[in-house]
């Protein structure tokens, strides 16, 4: 069993990381808090995430297509050429899409979102589940949504898709025990450049606001519903889920942790 350091609520130094979706803006945050804490990182995107994005100092950039199986799986090789083990990997690729009524929602965006958010994180799992630790210190997190408990108009790819996250990750958790323990992290809205669609689609780096995202009537509408009266930033999501990935969190799996603002009280 792992010790706890209490003065120290992260992932030991040179805990070996691979996220997924690590260019984009939680993403990218998480790369780099985690490689400054001392872990080793391999940052996996899409070229054109890494391209608009940049690559993330003190950590590996490599590529992946979470469409693309052979992608994932070439991603895998490479990790287990590096180090043959792994102590975890974080699945953050997502994309969403502007508020859409269901009865308009074309079929292959729905089909995209599922595709990236719910099929790229099943086939993650299968490609790098055999290189995670299985001594009791492995750990798997998916990056989920509040929208996946509370749903709005206009959202059902997007929410849909990621309901669909915390009951496959509920169900791994259950296969891996006790050797690894399996985790979502679900954010509230995050400004991010995700807002726009997701990064390494083809926004480039851009800061997004809330108010331009939703303007500003609808902005000041959400902001109220949130008890912190703000959106997220990278960083409100990075810090538990670099707690998620320490042993101070070893006695929890097959868990939602929602960091919302108090936007959704379970």
């Amino acid at each position: 069993m792992e010790e706890i350091d209490f003065a120290r609520l992260g992932p030991a130094k040179g805990t070996k990381v691979v996220v997924i979706g690590g260019h984009g803006g939680i993403g990218a945050a998480l790369s780099s808090r985690a490689a400054e804490a001392g872990a080793e990182v391999v940052a996996l995107d899409t070229r054109r995430a890494i391209e608009e994005n940049g690559e993330i100092a003190g950590v590996v950039n490599a590529e992946i297509d979470v469409l693309d199986e052979a992608s994932i799986a070439a991603a895998a090789a490479t990790v287990r050429e590096r180090w043959g083990e792994i102590d975890a990997m974080v699945y953050v690729s997502g994309v969403g899409d502007p508020d859409t009524p269901t009865l308009d929602y074309p079929v292959e965006r729905w089909d995209k979102v599922h595709a990236v958010n719910l099929r790229g994180a099943f086939l993650a799992t299968q490609a790098f589940v055999p290189l995670v630790s299985k001594k009791g210190t492995g750990s798997l997190i998916f990056i989920g949504s509040t929208v996946a408990v509370q749903p709005p108009p206009g959202l059902s790819a997007y929410s849909a898709s990621k309901a669909g996250v915390v009951a496959f990750a509920k169900s791994v958790a259950k296969e891996l025990a006790p050797d690894v323990r399996v985790n979502v992290v679900s954010p509230g809205i995050t400004e991010t450049a995700f807002l726009a669609g997701g990064s390494g689609q083809g926004q480039g780096p851009q800061e997004i606001s809330g108010e331009s995202w939703f303007g500003e009537e609808a902005y000041q509408r959400r902001l109220a519903m949130i008890l912190q009266r703000r959106l997220a930033n990278p960083d409100d999501i990075v810090a538990p889920t670099l707690f998620l990935l320490g042993p101070g969190a070893r006695y929890i799996t097959g868990q939602t942790l929602h960091v919302n603002g108090g936007l959704y009280l379970p």
